[in-house]
C-alpha cells in the first residue's frame, strides 16, 4: 500500500483522537487492507487513545470529596488565653478584669492555597463571638485590650468551618 495512503489513515485516526472520539476502527483497518506493518502503526495511535481514556476514567473516579477530605484543615488555636466553643457557632473566653474591650477580626479563605482575607472586625466588651460558619475556613484573631490600648491577652485561632466545629483543635 501506498506511504501516503498509509499517512492519510493515520492522520485521520490522530484526528478523531484528538477530537476526544474514538474511531471507526473497522473502517480503518479495511482501508489498510491487510498491510502488517500499517496496522501495527494503527495500532499503536489507537493505544493512544486507549490510555488517555484509562486516564480519564481514574481522574473522573477521584471525587470532589476525597479530594476534599484530604486537604481537609485542622483547625489550631495559638495564643496566651483558653477559647472554647459553645453551641453551634460561638466561641467564648474567660472575661480579665484588665480587659476593657475585645477586637474580634474575621478573615476567610476562599480554598486551601490563598491566604485568609479580612471579612469583618468587631469590637466586643463581652468575652464571646458568634460566629458566620460556612464551608470555608475562618481565622479568628481575638485582642483584648487594656483602657489605655495596651494588649492584655490574644488568641488566633485559625481552620474553622461548619465542617470541623467538633474536631480537635489543635494547640500550639
Amino acid at each position: 500500500m501506498a506511504e501516503r495512503a498509509v499517512d492519510a489513515v493515520l492522520a485521520e485516526a490522530r484526528a478523531e483522537i484528538a477530537a476526544g472520539r474514538y474511531p471507526d476502527v473497522i473502517e480503518l483497518r479495511a482501508r489498510l487492507a491487510g498491510d502488517t506493518e500499517a496496522l501495527a502503526r494503527l495500532d499503536r495511535v489507537l493505544s493512544v487513545h486507549r490510555a488517555k481514556a484509562r486516564v480519564a476514567q481514574k481522574a473522573s473516579d477521584t471525587t470532589v470529596s476525597d479530594t476534599r477530605s484530604k486537604l481537609r484543615t485542622r483547625p489550631s488555636l495559638t495564643g496566651d488565653m483558653d477559647v472554647r466553643r459553645v453551641g453551634e457557632a460561638r466561641l467564648e473566653w474567660d472575661a480579665v478584669p484588665a480587659v476593657a474591650e475585645w477586637e474580634v477580626r474575621i478573615s476567610e479563605r476562599r480554598d486551601q492555597r490563598s491566604d485568609y482575607a479580612l471579612v469583618d472586625t468587631r469590637v466586643a466588651a463581652e468575652p464571646w463571638v458568634e460566629l458566620p460558619l460556612g464551608e470555608r475556613p475562618l481565622r479568628i484573631n481575638i485582642v483584648g485590650r487594656s483602657g489605655g490600648g495596651r494588649l492584655v491577652r490574644r488568641a488566633l485561632v485559625s481552620g474553622l468551618a461548619r465542617e470541623n466545629w467538633s474536631d480537635r483543635w489543635q494547640r500550639r
